[in-house]
């Protein structure tokens, strides 16, 4: 009895993560950049009978979470014609600069220029060029070649900061459209990454598909809260009925 409250509550419980999740998704839908937010479940196999007290070792299957992951899949890109729009081709990041002067990466690119010059993300981080600096740029006319070197009335003034991740798997988002991985996950981008001014990498949520999930994990939840009901029922009648004497 205990087990069963337990599987389906848990699974009760994943339904719910997961339909928060989606729900967040969608609400990011228009963002530019933003990456979609996922959850992986396991099955988990026990061995032995019920009957020897020991829950984590009884003959089920039950699913549990896993773990959940950023979708780094593209997102599509459209044209802006925007001089301060940026996209990125490929596997590659925006570097900006946190708050508390730590770095971190994003694939959004519609940034902005405050009165100093200083290029910024929407935000108001600073963007960072190759050597980790923040980049600032003078009165003129800005363009940029697909390497991420900024001109200003055809001078070049900076470059953008590009990285690759190594492993996608650890990464994991501090906000927004906003990443973290540790330093050893980071490196240069390499020459199949281009940048594209005038044109912005959209979220890569697919919103029909998230509606669909939304409707099928609503069904899986209310599956989950009848079969707790059931428990609850089964467990009343036990209490009410075993020991009684008949007669």
């Amino acid at each position: 009895m205990n087990l069963g409250y337990y599987i389906s509550g848990v699974a009760g419980q994943m339904s719910q993560n997961k339909l928060d999740g989606i729900a967040h998704n969608l609400a990011n839908v228009n963002s530019v950049g933003y990456m979609e937010d996922r959850t992986s479940f396991s099955s988990m196999f026990s061995g032995k009978m019920a009957r020897e007290g020991q829950p984590g070792k009884t003959a089920a299957a039950y699913l549990s979470t896993n773990t959940q992951y950023v979708s780094t899949q593209a997102g599509t890109i459209r044209q802006t014609g925007n001089d301060l729009d940026f996209a990125i081709h490929g596997d590659g990041y925006f570097r900006v600069q946190m708050k508390d002067g730590s770095q971190a990466l994003t694939r959004a690119g519609n940034f902005k220029l405050d009165a100093e010059g200083n290029l910024l993300t929407q935000g108001n981080l600073p963007v960072l060029d190759r050597n980790g600096s923040p980049i600032q740029l003078p009165i003129g006319k800005i363009s940029a070649t697909d390497n991420g070197s900024l001109y200003v009335n055809g001078q070049p003034v900076a470059e953008l900061g590009i990285s690759m991740v190594k492993d996608s798997r650890q990464i994991h988002k501090v906000a927004g459209v906003l990443i973290r991985t540790g330093e050893q996950n980071i490196q240069p981008a390499d020459k199949k990454i281009s940048v594209h001014q005038g044109e912005l990498e959209d979220s890569n949520v697919n919103s029909v598909l998230a509606m669909t999930q939304i409707v099928d994990t609503m069904r899986n939840y209310q599956s989950m809260m009848k079969v707790v009901e059931q428990y609850n029922q089964l467990s009343t009648q036990l209490s009410d009925r075993v020991g009684m004497v008949q007669g």
